[in-house]
C-alpha cells in the first residue's frame, strides 16, 4: 500500500502546484490485477485497485485546476521482474508460453509497448482524456481464458513454475491428495 497507493498520492500532492501552474498531468502505472483479481495475490490486488480508483477520483479532483490524471494498467508484460523473482530462463520462457495461450491476442507486452501507452496519455493528442485507466493486456481482462482452481498457498506458492493444468497426467491422484485439506476448511 505504501509504494502502490500511498505514494503516488504524496507525489501528486507534492507536485501539485507545478502541475497546476503547468496544466500538466499526472500517469500512474496499475496492473491488470487492479480490476481482475488473482487468488494469493489479496494485498498486490487490492493496493492496484486502490491505485486505479485514486487516479478516478483525483482526475475529477483536479479537472478544474487543468490537471489530467489517468493510469495505464498492463496485464503480463516482458521484463525482469521475473528474474529478480527468480525464474530461471526455461521457467520463464514457460511462463511466457503459457500466458500467451491465455492472452486474446496470444502474445505478451513488450515495455515498449507500455511506455507508448504512457507517452501517449502525456501528448497532446489526449488532452481530453482524463480519468480513464487504459489497459494494455492483449485483452485479457475481457476474457475469462486462464482462470484455475486456487488450492492454498501450500500448493500454489509456486504457481508460476507449475505446469498447467491440462498436463497433469493423473489429475484425479491431485485432487485426492488435496482432500483432506479442503475437509479440514470444510470444518473451520
Amino acid at each position: 500500500m505504501d509504494i502502490n497507493c500511498r505514494t503516488p498520492f504524496v507525489l501528486t500532492q507534492f507536485f501539485l502546484d507545478f502541475l497546476a501552474q503547468s496544466k500538466g498531468c499526472v500517469i500512474n502505472v496499475g496492473c491488470a490485477r487492479g480490476s481482475s483479481p488473482e487468488a494469493g495475490l489479496v494485498a498486490y490486488c487490492m493496493s492496484k485497485a486502490g491505485l486505479e480508483m485514486m487516479s478516478k477520483s483525483s482526475a475529477m479532483e483536479l479537472a478544474p485546476l487543468g490537471i489530467r490524471v489517468n493510469c495505464v494498467s498492463p496485464g503480463f508484460t516482458d521484463t525482469n521482474l521475473y528474474r529478480y523473482a527468480g525464474l530461471s530462463e526455461p521457467e520463464l520462457d514457460a511462463l511466457k508460453q503459457r500466458s500467451q495461450v491465455n492472452i486474446p491476442m496470444q502474445r505478451v507486452a513488450s515495455e515498449t509497448e507500455v511506455a507508448k501507452s504512457i507517452i501517449f496519455l502525456t501528448n497532446e493528442h489526449s488532452r481530453k482524456i482524463t480519468g480513464h485507466v487504459m489497459k494494455v493486456d492483449g485483452g485479457k481482462t475481457i476474457s475469462s481464458r486462464g482462470q484455475g482452481d486456487w488450492f492454498g498457498w501450500l500448493y500454489m506458492n509456486r504457481k508460476f513454475e507449475q505446469e498447467s493444468m491440462k498436463s497433469y497426467a493423473n489429475f484425479s491422484m491431485y485432487h485426492k491428495e488435496l482432500e483432506p485439506l479442503k475437509a479440514n476448511a470444510d470444518e473451520d
